[in-house]
């Protein structure tokens, strides 16, 4: 048994006035889960301020189904992560506030010239992000990232709580960083000759059709990996038994997660974890690209390359960090410089925006077998919209694996200016040997690319056999009509 001290009052510490006005503690459940809890003659608060918060211990059943990693069963049977009940969302909020101002852990400043849409709305910059600022991902101070903290110590599929207050209340009893010490990326291999991949496709289409250019995707990889697929869609009859050639299941169902949901649902249940387990390689590919060459180029050279995990190209910065200092570079820079040393600089950045590219990424044994990266990606929710599905996911997964070590490579050799996949850059890279074309370029153009109306010619100038006909009858179809006709009148 822990003998306690003797207790001290409380009413002047913000954790215990935190603990009292947000209904975190349980007293009811905190003397059930610790039998010493009642032979100490402590009032369970004072127990658990002075002994069970430096302890590690939860406060009720809710943050200790969140610590143990598992829901836990109440003596009713009924989920601890649906009591005690907790004030409304803006009480919360303002209780938040209270704890996170009195301790130190906003930085009012650092917040406002970060977040200037708060401060042109006259907002309180403390309020927002206890109220919204932390669900969004802004960042309440330079040594803390949300959602690496969110990914890394707490569920990454639900809002129990706002990271920096969960910070603030265990970091005395946790080692529980704001932000990832960057370590060295630590020694990869190449793979091994006669290694075994396995591919799963994330497929969607809005006619509930298995496109031509997706059968020639898939027949493709299929040459290199068992493939598996799923669409985020409905079907349309016997669609589906076009892919049965290429691939070892294929599913279509509307779940609404877009590519991340399917890998997430085929890797955590349709194939499962043992299943990915047993091969060298997972490879997630989705159908936003057309395929306009074979792979074998891409495999041989990646299968040579010591790493544990790589994509085809890397992007430093998103739309709205289009304009911060680190993404202004004019000149392309070695992916191996970004590597081992860049990436620990882009820790610097405000909003954390270096992704390798998600529509074709291939992961090795030391990825597939990292308990986190598993937990994220099986832990894909429904998001408030993409930009949060991007960060979360694209950028985080990208922010998780590179704070835990894992080298990365990419098959183009250099970190492009922003988005060269969405710029005039990408007829350059298939002049390269880059063996796929982004659909969305021609589509949408959202950065203004002149002369897509001669696309066709320029693909072809670069690879002379790319399927272009196939692809444009796709295009044809799924693309909204007036986007496309703004998207071609760029000049």
């Amino acid at each position: 048994m822990l003998t306690p001290p003797a207790p001290t009052p409380t009413a002047a510490d913000p954790v215990a006035e935190f603990l009292r006005a947000s209904g975190l503690f349980d007293a009811d459940w905190y003397q059930r889960a610790y039998d010493d809890v009642a032979a100490s003659g402590l009032d369970p608060l004072e127990h658990y301020l002075a002994i069970g918060l430096v302890a590690g211990r939860s406060p009720n059943a809710r943050l200790h189904a969140l610590h143990a990693g598992h829901a836990v069963q109440t003596e009713d049977g009924e989920d601890a992560a649906a009591s005690p009940p907790l004030p409304d969302e803006a009480e919360r909020a303002r209780i938040d506030a209270a704890l996170l101002g009195a301790t130190g852990a906003f930085d009012r400043d650092y917040y406002l010239a970060n977040n200037p849409d708060v401060e042109r709305a006259g907002a309180d910059p403390l309020l927002h992000f206890c109220r919204h600022g932390w669900k969004e991902l802004r960042n309440p101070a330079p040594d803390f990232d949300v959602w690496w903290y969110w990914m890394t110590h707490l569920d990454p599929t639900v809002e129990a709580i706002n990271p920096r207050v969960h910070q603030v209340l265990f970091s005395r009893a946790r080692a529980l960083p704001g932000r990832p010490g960057i370590r060295p990326p630590a020694p990869a291999e190449a793979l091994a000759p006669g290694a075994r991949r396995i591919c799963l496709f994330a497929g969607y289409d809005p006619d509930g059709l298995v496109d031509d250019y997706v059968v020639r995707f898939v027949r493709e990889l299929s040459r290199h990996a068992d493939v598996y697929y799923l669409a985020d869609c409905a079907m349309a009859p016997g669609e589906l038994d076009r892919l049965a050639p290429y691939t070892k299941g294929a599913w279509a169902e509307r779940h609404g997660t877009y590519d991340f949901g399917s890998w997430s649902r085929l890797a955590r249940e349709l194939v499962g974890w043992d299943t990915v387990a047993a091969y060298d390689e997972l490879l997630l590919v989705n159908d936003s690209c057309y395929l306009v060459r074979p792979l074998d180029d891409v495999f041989a050279k990646m299968d040579a390359t010591r790493c544990a995990w790589w994509g085809l190209q890397a992007t430093k910065g998103i739309a709205a960090t289009r304009d911060v200092a680190s993404n202004r570079f004019a000149e392309k820079i070695p992916i191996a410089r970004v590597r081992d040393e860049l990436v620990a600089e882009y820790e610097r950045d405000y909003t954390y925006d270096f992704l390798v590219g998600s529509y074709f990424l291939g992961y090795r044994r030391p990825v597939i077998d990292d308990p986190l990266f598993r937990r994220l990606l099986s832990g894909v929710v429904p998001q408030r919209g993409k930009k949060a599905i991007i960060q979360k996911y694209e950028i985080g997964l990208t922010h998780l694996l590179v704070s835990r070590g894992h080298a990365f490579s990419t098959f183009c050799d250099w970190l492009h200016p922003f988005h060269p996949i969405f710029s005039a850059n990408h007829f350059a890279l298939l002049g390269e040997g880059f063996p796929v074309f982004k659909r969305y370029l021609l589509s949408d153009n959202h950065y203004q690319v002149a002369d897509l109306s001669r696309w066709k010619d320029r693909v072809l100038e670069a690879v002379p056999d790319a399927p272009v006909e196939e692809m444009e009858r796709n295009l044809l179809r799924v693309a909204d009509a007036d986007k496309l006709e703004r998207s071609f009148s760029v000049v």
